[in-house]
């Protein structure tokens, strides 16, 4: 580099106590901008082009799912007062960990999670991420794929007037997933960059905002209540019942991965306009989760069903088109979860071949085609053939609980430890026992829920809670 875009950025060496005599106190003041410059992280102004706008419907996609249709359940088993609480709490926790990744991006210049990881952890855990994160992304996308041929199905069945005795061919699951795979999915998983995926995103989004309309009309056009106690939770309520909603809630407000190529390719970016973003995407997530909590729990009481479309009558045609809004949402939301798992499976690749004799060159286009390419066809075939994989999906869904809390608390840790800020070790090392405590308890019930043969038939909060058969 030459010129004054040389001097924006310092270049570091792999000694990362040269890094930590250059920061700031990462939690209370904004980062100065420092940057390795390697093949693996090229960054520009140029190549930045995310809009706020853009940037709110892209971080309400990853965190806004078919999952708001399970809190009426999850209020059912805690109430109104306790599932109010836990919302603002894990919203605090959520709020804090982007902001904390946005400030390490400035201060890095990383282009993706694992790498934001890699620079701050070290070269193992770079490794441990990238592995994550490639199992995650892969069997997110194979469960996604699995729940629009099951949506499609009910659909299906409902258009025809048919069941799953009578069915033809069309109405099949099998034929279902491949042909909305390539129809819908297909064309929209090619951009380079996330900003790209913006216009997609707004689509996802609207679904949603249509399946929370549709509970609150339901709501307010029926004439049934429930009589039970809204507020408090049920006499019988234990600690660990309460515990048990919290994997759930804590992944309705998920999207850390999508948070760091967001931030790192937002135009003119600061902490300041990413805190609106992020403060505008919070809110409308919270907003539905709390409006179709509420309604669903008032009119069906304890009785709801973990995913709320199966309380309300098999003929209604407004959840009928909430199956295809369910549909619609999750097809937007592949192509974002495959955009992450494949920077991850890039850089991965890159790092183990890196001292070949050929090596990965970063943003090699030939391998990007050819990864998204096999990772497309590969998760599709599983979800069509495979059966008997939701204990192991499940259990590959634990990890985000990492990504969400546990290595946000790595990275504070590491920086204060560095500073001698043991206030802010005291603050990361909370966030890094938050992360392992909310994963043991998904794996846990994904282990209970197995022994127990899968009484609801449910994927854990990882597959967006939808019934998958």
């Amino acid at each position: 580099m030459s010129g004054p875009a040389a001097n924006k950025y310092v270049t570091l060496d792999e000694d990362t106590d040269s890094l930590m005599s250059h920061q700031p106190d990462l939690l209370t003041s904004r980062s100065v901008e420092i940057s390795t410059q390697t093949d693996a992280s090229i960054s520009s102004e140029g190549s930045r082009g995310g809009s706020m706008v853009g940037g709110i419907f892209i971080l309400m996609n990853a965190v806004l799912g078919a999952g708001v249709l399970e809190f009426p359940y999850m209020f059912s088993k805690v109430g109104l007062i306790t599932a109010f609480l836990l919302l603002v709490f894990l919203l605090i926790c959520a709020g804090t960990t982007h902001i904390v990744l946005a400030k390490t991006v400035d201060l890095t210049d990383s282009a993706s999670y694992h790498e934001l990881i890699g620079k701050i952890c070290g070269f193992k855990v770079l490794l441990t991420a990238q592995v994550a994160l490639i199992l995650y992304c892969s069997g997110s996308n194979i469960a996604y794929m699995v729940t629009v041929g099951d949506m499609l199905q009910e659909v299906c069945f409902y258009v025809t007037n048919t069941t799953v005795e009578t069915h033809e061919y069309y109405c099949d699951r099998h034929f279902l997933i491949p042909v909305a795979s390539i129809v819908v999915i297909l064309p929209v998983i090619w951009f380079k960059n996330i900003s790209a995926f913006g216009y997609v995103s707004f689509f996802s989004v609207a679904s949603v905002f249509y399946l929370v309309a549709a509970v609150f009309v339901e709501y307010l056009t029926t004439e049934q209540r429930t009589p039970v106690n809204l507020w408090y939770p049920p006499a019988n309520t234990d600690p660990l019942t309460i515990l048990s909603v919290l994997p759930s809630m804590s992944f309705a407000y998920q999207c850390h991965m999508t948070s760091v190529p967001l931030y790192a390719e937002l135009a003119g970016r600061s902490i300041n306009k990413y805190m609106v973003i992020v403060g505008v995407a919070m809110f409308l997530a919270t907003t539905s989760y709390l409006v179709v909590g509420y309604t669903g729990f008032a009119i069906y009481g304890s009785s709801v069903d973990p995913d709320i479309i199966l309380s309300f009558p098999s003929g209604s045609i407004i959840m009928t088109v909430g199956r295809v809004a369910v549909t619609l949402a999750i097809c937007m939301t592949y192509p974002i979860v495959l955009f992450i798992g494949r920077t991850a499976l890039e850089g991965f690749v890159s790092e183990v071949t890196r001292h070949t004799s050929r090596p990965l060159r970063p943003n090699n286009e030939k391998f990007r085609i050819s990864s998204i390419a096999i990772w497309f066809v590969v998760t599709a075939a599983v979800a069509t053939f495979a059966t008997g994989i939701k204990d192991v999906i499940s259990v590959v869904g634990s990890i985000a609980a990492l990504f969400m809390f546990m290595y946000p608390g790595c990275i504070i840790t590491v920086l204060a430890w560095r500073q001698s800020n043991y206030a802010h070790v005291f603050v990361g090392a909370c966030f890094v026992a938050l992360g392992v405590i909310v994963f043991l308890l998904n794996l846990a019930s994904t282990v209970n829920d197995h022994m127990k043969g899968h009484p609801d038939g449910m994927l854990s909060w990882w597959t967006f809670q939808v019934p998958l058969s």
